[in-house]
């Protein structure tokens, strides 16, 4: 593990288990680097990472502190990770917007109908890299999950439209590519409009093989090198 990710994830580590809560105020950086030997310009890069993630606030004047908004550790089994020396990687789960829409494309090919709810997510690796998903459903799905708050956008979907609808996850198809990024990815993972970028489909089908979901994973150019978890059944 490096410095840089050393401090980081003791910070996480520090929020899931309760003793940084919201709104508690970090150590300065000078202590934080004499707390973990490393350097001050370390200990910044850490924090700027964790700010990008959503995590921490910097106050000018005041002091780094514990974000206002709800921290939850994402359930997406399908898209876990350990580093190289076998760390689990925790994922954080940031809701972007829920909309209804007409549009045609790939999602409605595949689910069929005239209209459809597509919800936008940013997943964010241990602070590391970000994900950026787009979850559609019919609309007529939607109607029946009886609305959906922020601790519910936090959640993995597909368990959630299991429990709701019992409309489980039977299988699903993966695909992969490496094309250019739409601008509204590359926006969300602050990257240039058009770049290239990881793209991964999954088609999520229920009972009797009907199609349930269709969901796009984005994702720029990261340099870590990663172990997927693939979970039984999943």
């Amino acid at each position: 593990m490096t410095k840089l990710s050393m401090v980081s994830e003791s910070i996480i580590r520090h929020i899931e288990t309760g003793d940084l809560r919201e709104g508690d105020r970090l150590p300065s950086e000078g202590e934080l680097a004499a707390k973990h030997g490393v350097s001050v310009g370390t200990v910044q890069k850490a924090l700027m990472q964790l700010v990008h993630s959503g995590l921490i606030t910097r106050e000018q004047g005041r002091g780094t502190f514990v974000s206002g908004a709800r921290v939850a550790p994402a359930d997406v089994r399908y898209l876990r990770f350990r580093d190289a020396d076998g760390n689990d990687l925790p994922s954080y789960v940031h809701p972007r917007s829920v909309k209804r829409l007409k549009r045609k494309g790939p999602w409605s090919d595949f689910l069929g109908g005239e209209g459809y709810v597509r919800i936008d997510r940013v997943i964010s690796v241990a602070g590391r890299f970000d994900l950026y998903t787009e979850f559609w459903m019919r609309d007529e799905d939607f109607s029946e999950l009886g609305g959906l708050d922020r601790a519910a956008l936090e959640r993995n979907l597909r368990e959630l439209v299991a429990q709701r609808l019992s409309l489980p996850t039977q299988h699903v198809d993966q695909w992969i590519r490496f094309d250019p990024l739409p601008d509204v990815a590359a926006k969300e993972l602050k990257i240039a409009s058009g770049q290239p970028g990881f793209i991964m489909e999954l088609r999520g089908y229920t009972l009797r093989n009907r199609p349930l979901y269709f969901q796009t994973v984005y994702s720029g150019p990261f340099s870590d090198r990663l172990v997927v978890i693939r979970e039984s059944g999943q």
